[in-house]
């Protein structure tokens, strides 16, 4: 990774394992170290939004005016969707004039998420079809993500951009990652995760090889009647262009609510006989990235049962959850503890990331 910009991705096909509460909270710790931080919701259930954005904010986005047809229009200008709207248009190149909002209580910016990003799922599969058949144009669309990142790094805009996507293996999500320097798989260890996680590995080989193959009959077409393919394709962040590789760092796992017996915290068998199990398969998922094996247990993500739905409620992040909020007593030694754990894997992401 050589740009000055870096950009990453938390991701899984597997809901339910914290991947929203995760990286909002990795962004405001980024914030808290100095960096400049956009935060992209692409995921059309606009969790992230919602939970860093104030509602006088969302307000302002989603129903800007009292007939609904023009609130809609807005809306889609106004958020993530409006960096599409060239590429629906026909052209190969997105909106980089992007409209963001800040979230005082995390420290970062947001651009928007909105529901109507599910139809850019079709958009995209036709556009990875195309480009499957050597349309250079499809070819730079599905290239978005990375697009918007030159954009911003032109600009001087963020020193780091995360982008965070609901639980698919869909093209909308390929081209996500196709604009990431990096990416995190949040899991949790229950049997169904572990297929989960089984299944992004496998998923992983079909698509490395896949665009491999894509990248190359593209860019040989591209060149061959282009003599701006230099200063084109710039934009795009090929990978194995300018350095420009997707690095796998590494997994976290969201840990389950322990018993105890004799005040000793007891260990659940139906749960850890999965454990033993995730690191073949993080390391299957970097191999087939060409990354050697290594360590990529990130941390541990702890259950913090009815905290972060506190913290949605007054868009704050774990850390920034104070007695007003409503955290009180022995609660604040619990958001501590949390706050501790986070910091923990938000670090070994970030040696990884700038390392």
């Amino acid at each position: 990774m050589s740009s000055k910009i870096r950009t990453l991705s938390l991701f899984n096909n597997k809901g339910g394992v914290g991947k929203t509460t995760l990286s909002t909270n990795i962004a405001h710790d980024f914030a808290g170290r100095g960096h400049r931080v956009l935060y992209v919701d692409c995921d059309p259930q606009c969790n992230a939004t919602q939970l860093m954005l104030t509602e006088e904010q969302t307000s302002q986005i989603y129903a800007s005016d009292q007939d609904p047809d023009v609130a809609l229009r807005r809306s889609l200008e106004h958020t993530v969707f409006g960096v599409f709207i060239p590429l629906r248009e026909g052209e190969p190149e997105i909106e980089k004039d992007i409209v963001t909002y800040r979230s005082e209580r995390f420290g970062v910016d947001v651009l928007a998420g909105h529901p109507s990003l599910s139809q850019i799922e079709d958009d995209m599969s036709n556009a990875w079809q195309s480009a499957n058949s050597k349309e250079t144009a499809a070819f730079r669309r599905i290239h978005w993500a990375g697009q918007l990142a030159s954009a911003m790094e032109d600009e001087d805009r963020y020193d780091i951009i995360m982008f965070d996507v609901g639980p698919s293996l869909g093209p909308f999500n390929r081209t996500v990652l196709l604009g990431c320097d990096a990416f995190v798989t949040p899991t949790a260890t229950d049997l169904f995760s572990f297929h989960a996680f089984g299944n992004l590995a496998r998923w992983f080989q079909d698509w490395v090889a896949e665009y491999s193959e894509m990248k190359e009959g593209n860019v040989n077409k591209w060149r061959s009647y282009s003599s701006s393919f230099e200063k084109k394709s710039r934009s795009l962040r090929l990978r194995g262009e300018n350095g420009h590789n997707l690095e796998y760092l590494g997994y976290t796992t969201l840990e389950y609510i322990k018993k105890k017996s004799g005040g000793e915290e007891q260990l659940i068998g139906a749960f850890e006989r999965f454990r033993h199990r995730f690191p073949e398969e993080a390391s299957r998922i970097a191999n087939s990235l060409g990354q050697k094996d290594d360590e990529f247990l990130l941390g541990h993500m702890p259950q913090m049962s009815s905290m972060p739905a506190t913290a949605q409620d007054v868009h704050s992040p774990i850390a920034g959850l104070v007695s007003k909020d409503g955290v009180r007593g022995t609660q604040l030694n619990q958001r501590d503890r949390y706050v501790e754990k986070i910091h923990d894997i938000a670090e070994a992401i970030h040696q990884k990331l700038f390392g």
